[in-house]
């Protein structure tokens, strides 16, 4: 075996990229071992959601500047469909330029690999196909070699490690879909996102270069017909869920529908052994706090890395300084998920209420968006 590691993570996507451009930067020695050759994910044109939080701890690691596409969110409108109530969350009330950002997955990605490679922190096609806890650290297995460290960090929600390790998830399914897909607005959307809750579920729309990327949740028969309709029939039902409030849709391209679930980790560490980011937790992606959760995971893990140099890393210690905030995240997106979905006497009413008190009592409403947009739940 190689000199010992501070660290190897498993998995290298924007959170498992982040945690190691971030312990680099404290001087750890760092490995990320992603198994897909380097460049799988730039192409990929999903939408992420980055909070303010999110986007100075990416400035922080000097990637911003490569971020061109990325569409700042300076106003959140939060409504409901056909009912009274409404609150208006605007960057400037917090002092600040924008709330978060809008971004393309394969973007993010890129400009985090461009600069975690020349630091040589990521070694592509490269599996993490075992893990062993030894009295002196984990060691990973990886094409055959044994790699020792201080730590190990799994990134990779879907990698068989964490059942490996006896670390089990638990599953939540919503019984909706999340239907997905790029709408161009007659008129400038001015930086405005949407979060309109319709009897059916709640529908975003996000702001992305001079479009719109609508996350809209729906009962999975529905989604799955509204993914495959002729573009005139989405957008006429696209409009009528909506509303005219961000002006006629009239154009729409890259659909697609997944179903929605939560899913946590019982146990988020064992020994050394840590997860973060969708290893740990995968949430409904309404008011948009996965990515931000997990980035903000491994800031922390980088800094639980950082203060137990030259000794062996204590993730439970970790795992129990991440609670408080993995709760009250998991806790809020999935309260609130429920309880714009949820069809029961009252409901609308209730709702109706907690909107306009929100709306009209501004030290609250600032309050709430400072907690958004900096992740402080």
């Amino acid at each position: 075996m190689a000199d010992r590691l501070d660290a190897v993570i498993a998995g290298g996507g924007p959170v498992g990229l982040t945690l190691a451009m971030a312990a680099a930067q404290t001087g750890a020695r760092v490995q990320v071992l992603e198994s897909r050759a380097r460049g799988a994910g730039f192409d990929d044109a999903r939408n992420l959601a980055l909070s303010r939080g999110s986007w100075l701890r990416l400035e922080r690691l000097g990637i911003v500047d490569a971020l061109t596409t990325a569409t700042p969110i300076r106003t959140v409108h939060v409504s409901q469909r056909a009912q009274a109530g409404r609150t208006v969350l605007d960057a400037r009330d917090l002092g600040t330029d924008a709330l978060g950002y809008t971004v393309a997955y394969g973007d993010l990605v890129q400009a985090l690999d461009a600069r975690a490679c020349s630091l040589g922190l990521v070694r592509y096609g490269s599996m993490a196909e075992s893990l062993e806890s030894t009295p002196d650290g984990p060691i990973v297995t990886a094409a055959g070699e044994r790699i020792a460290a201080s730590a190990a960090f799994i990134a990779d929600g879907g990698g068989p490690l964490p059942q490996a390790l006896g670390l089990e998830s638990t599953t939540k399914s919503y019984g909706t879909n999340a239907l997905v897909a790029r709408v161009t607005p007659e008129r400038a959307h001015r930086n405005v996102a949407y979060e309109r809750f319709t009897p059916q579920g709640p529908l975003a729309l996000l702001p992305s270069g001079d479009a719109f990327v609508v996350v809209w949740t729906l009962p999975p028969t529905l989604a799955a017909l509204l993914a495959t309709v002729d573009d005139a029939d989405f957008l006429s039902r696209l409009q009528a869920a909506f509303g005219w409030r961000a002006g006629r849709f009239v154009t729409v391209d890259s659909r697609a529908e997944y179903p929605l679930q939560l899913r946590t980790a019982s146990m988020a560490a064992r020994g050394p052994v840590a997860l973060v980011g969708n290893a740990a937790q995968t949430l409904h992606p309404v008011a948009g706090q996965g990515l931000n959760l997990g980035l903000r995971d491994a800031w922390a893990a980088a800094t639980a890395l950082a203060a137990s140099r030259g000794d062996l890393f204590d993730g439970e210690a970790y795992a129990r300084a991440r609670r408080t905030d993995r709760e009250r995240t998991i806790r809020f997106t999935d309260g609130l998920a429920e309880l714009f979905t949820m069809d029961a006497p009252g409901l609308p009413l209730m709702r109706t209420a907690m909107l306009t008190m929100l709306d009209g009592f501004a030290p609250a409403r600032r309050r709430f968006g400072r907690a958004l947009s900096l992740g402080q739940l």
